[in-house]
């Protein structure tokens, strides 16, 4: 495939635009705490999966970041299924954590160093189960681990909303649509 190319002041054509495969939908900053920050509107019926990349970059102390989705600004805060495998880079990998039914999404953990989380979300807006897999590295610990997990309800979800387990917690977040 051929990949379209612009340039300033250039026409764009329809067939060229819908060639691109990934869509910038939101982005900002958070500065979270242990009460919600929402991202809302981010997801649509214009895309099916969408990819989410969060960059703690200043904790408070040692917590974890967790994340709900939203329908509208109204929190979903039942059936979050999720586990995750780590490889310790001297050790093999272990299963470092699952969790069964819970009231919200664990995604990321650590002490006051930078974390990044990259994470692909499945059919958000769709009335079906919500699914998620991702990665997440932390400048303090010696292993990355890979997420997975689901929503088990049919809510259509918009959006989000992240906090932390305890302390604070600054997030620069970006929200991107696959090509359907």
């Amino acid at each position: 495939m051929t990949y379209p190319s612009f340039s300033a002041g250039e026409v764009l054509r329809a067939q060229d635009m819908n060639a691109v495969g990934l869509w910038k939908v939101a982005s900002g900053t958070l500065s979270l705490t242990t009460t919600p920050s929402n991202v809302t509107g981010v997801f649509s019926s214009d895309y099916k999966q969408y990819r989410v990349l969060l960059n703690v970059t200043i904790r408070s102390a040692t917590n974890r970041v967790d994340m709900k989705y939203l329908v509208g600004t109204t929190p979903t805060s039942t059936n979050y299924y999720q586990s995750g495998i780590g490889a310790d880079f001297s050790a093999d990998a272990t299963l470092y954590y699952q969790r069964s039914n819970n009231d919200a999404q664990f995604f990321g953990i650590g002490s006051s160093s930078m974390t990044a989380l990259s994470f692909d979300i499945y059919n958000p807006n769709k009335a079906d189960f919500t699914m998620h897999t991702g990665t997440i590295l932390n400048a303090n610990f010696s292993f990355p681990y890979i997420v997975g997990g689901a929503n088990r309800t049919t809510n259509q979800f918009t959006g989000f909303q992240l906090f932390t387990s305890t302390g604070t917690a600054t997030v620069e977040y970006q929200v991107f649509g696959y090509q359907n």
